[in-house]
């Protein structure tokens, strides 16, 4: 539904909208390329637009940030790593006063909302930098909100559900402190603390209860917050979208481009080097096997990685470290297949429906919204979690097996053709915007 200055056909009655296009709202604590959040932001910023939205955002400012006209309006936000490594009771407070409630957010929302007629809203990622109290404020004003969950920061104060390493769910009960108890986040007792406090802080003035509607891009994050005891009526399976164009515009580019030298056959992991990702237990596996395995991306993890291949002589793997967007897409598809090898409760992973889309399947872990992806047996092949030797089993599979890498591959593409295009997203985002009741900002023709 567009909203414009023409009629509407709406519930069976012809309405108009007042005054142009319709304003929103689109908040992240990032405006430049982060991860997959990022690639949704971008992707739903243009399906907006394309729909007739007047799309507002509010983010924080950095030097990489994507340019905006309203960046007047972003806030200033603090490093926290570098008060994290100078713990000082100075600095304390001030991660206190601006992670939890942040001053400066709520007065440039209130000069957005000043010069704009702000309709609804739809929340990111904003903890630390934004922070919930956006939310209040903007419910007083009587602003619908939704609020997409890229992960579960919101019932888990580390926000991945993992603590020393491993999946935990301690927290889960709202018993919040065992975040504090176990270091869980960035092992900091002051970090943890804060963390705690803030969890503590929102959930006792039910400042999410005032969300009118959270998208849950996969089923699994969708049961985890019905598990905490959110309004099973709020919470609504949304999936994403992606650009599909760049994929299919890339593989036709590609089709009169010079032939790129011939760099041997490989597997592809692409994404950040960090232990919850699986990372060594997948060069573990490809470890003394003739699998070839490139490894695009960084992370806290690069440098225990590199000197553990060096120390062990693994020949096979190849750290590619960060790569543009182009580059990951020719690695993609020239690889034999993908590999998400993930050991925490992943929600919708980007790189896997990227994988699918160059017609490549994906050998993932079961656990979190992977599965969801990872059709066993129709769209790759699923492994338990952290095992070495089911995940060696399943990628000797199919290294050895071109012709079901390329029957599972062309299911994977229709797959995810079918999950992430925008008509099927517009639909899902369309009706819920239609739920967040806007009628009084229409009138009868």
């Amino acid at each position: 539904m567009e909203y414009c200055t023409a009629y509407e056909q709406i519930d069976n009655t012809n309405l108009i909208l007042i005054s142009g296009k319709m304003k929103l709202l689109l908040v992240n604590w990032s405006w430049y390329a982060t991860g997959g959040d990022w690639t949704y932001i971008e992707n739903i910023h243009k399906l907006y637009e394309k729909h007739g939205y007047e799309v507002i955002p509010f983010s924080t400012h950095n030097k990489k940030n994507t340019f905006s006209p309203y960046s007047k309006y972003f806030v200033s936000a603090y490093d926290f790593k570098e008060l994290n490594k100078h713990k000082t009771i100075s600095n304390g407070i001030k991660a206190l006063r601006t992670s939890v409630v942040s001053s400066d957010a709520l007065n440039k929302l209130d000069r957005i909302l000043e010069k704009h007629d702000i309709k609804f809203a739809h929340l990111h990622n904003i903890h630390h930098y934004i922070t919930p109290a956006i939310v209040e404020k903007l419910h007083k004003k009587g602003i619908k909100i939704i609020w997409t969950l890229h992960d579960y920061k919101i019932i888990c104060p580390e926000n991945s559900f993992v603590s020393k390493g491993k999946v935990c769910e301690k927290c889960m009960d709202g018993s919040f402190y065992h975040c504090a108890i176990n270091k869980c986040k960035k092992n900091s007792l002051l970090a943890s603390a804060l963390a705690t406090f803030e969890a503590y802080y929102y959930h006792k003035k039910n400042t999410y209860h005032l969300v009118d509607f959270y998208l849950c891009p996969s089923r699994f994050i969708l049961n985890k917050f019905l598990q905490f005891g959110f309004d099973k009526n709020k919470m609504l399976l949304s999936g994403l979208c992606y650009d599909i164009s760049l994929v299919d515009n890339f593989i036709e580019r590609s089709k009169s481009a010079p032939t790129p030298p011939n760099t041997g056959k490989y597997i592809l992991y692409v994404g950040r080097l960090e232990d919850i990702k699986g990372v060594k237990t997948l060069i573990e596996a490809v470890r003394g096997t003739d699998i070839h395995l490139k490894i695009a991306g960084r992370g806290n993890a690069e440098e225990s990685l590199t000197n553990y291949i060096q120390t062990e002589h693994i020949s096979n793997v190849e750290l590619l470290g960060f790569k543009k967007k182009d580059d990951i897409f020719e690695l993609t598809q020239h690889a034999s297949f993908g590999v998400c090898p993930s050991e925490w409760y992943e929600n919708y992973p980007f790189s896997v429906s990227e994988t699918f889309l160059f017609s490549k399947p994906v050998v993932g872990a079961n656990i979190g919204g992977i599965p969801e992806l990872v059709i066993n047996e129709q769209t790759g092949l699923l492994f338990e979690a952290g095992n070495q030797s089911q995940l060696r089993e399943k990628l000797l599979r199919l290294w050895n097996d071109d012709e079901l890498v390329k029957k599972l591959g062309e299911q994977a593409r229709k797959h995810s053709y079918d999950l992430f295009n925008y008509e099927t997203h517009w639909n899902t985002i369309n009706s819920v915007i239609q739920k967040l009741d806007l009628k009084a900002d229409l009138i009868s023709a």
